[in-house]
């Protein structure tokens, strides 16, 4: 069961930005598994391409969230907002990274986090998976645990032919 789960900007902080660059490179590296080129280290060892400067820019369309559990820094969320340039039409937001520690997965943060987000951002949603990264795509699609919650869900592929969900978060 997960610990008490925090969401908060990261761009208001500035050790938590310090935070989620050093931890970025993590959650690269574990998406390197599933991807034949996208996702590469350069000869000087630096993930390309590395979208995290954008991240953590004051844009109006993009937020960039710390995931705190039981107080500790636990991962980060990026989340998109309309007219937010990689999403599709006619949707308010688009979960485009959640990254998570090894070391908390499998014991509801991520679920919690995403519940938080999703809190946090009222509206109609799409996440999407790379195929080949079979966690992401149980987490989010096969389970049923994260969008249990979801009315209006559908599965999807994507333009690129990735896995998605499209949903509306039920409010209680």
């Amino acid at each position: 069961m997960a610990s008490t789960i925090e969401i908060s900007d990261a761009r208001r902080s500035a050790a938590d930005c310090e935070w989620i660059r050093n931890v970025y490179p993590l959650y690269l590296h574990d998406l390197s598994e599933f991807d034949d080129g996208y996702y590469r280290l350069n000869e000087r060892g630096l993930w390309e391409p590395d979208h995290l400067s954008d991240w953590l820019s004051l844009g109006p369309h993009q937020h960039a969230l710390l995931i705190r559990a039981g107080g500790a820094r636990a991962g980060f969320a990026f989340v998109g907002q309309a007219p937010f340039e990689h999403m599709a039409p006619g949707l308010d937001f688009r979960l485009c990274e959640l990254f998570v520690l090894r070391a908390l997965r499998g014991r509801g943060v991520g679920r919690a986090a995403a519940f938080a987000v999703f809190d946090r951002f009222r509206g109609s949603w799409e996440v999407e998976e790379m195929r080949r990264n079979e966690p992401a795509v149980r987490f989010w699609g096969r389970d049923r645990r994260v969008h249990g919650r979801c009315r209006a869900f559908r599965e999807e592929p994507s333009t690129d032919g990735f896995p998605r969900q499209v949903f509306r978060m039920c409010y209680i």
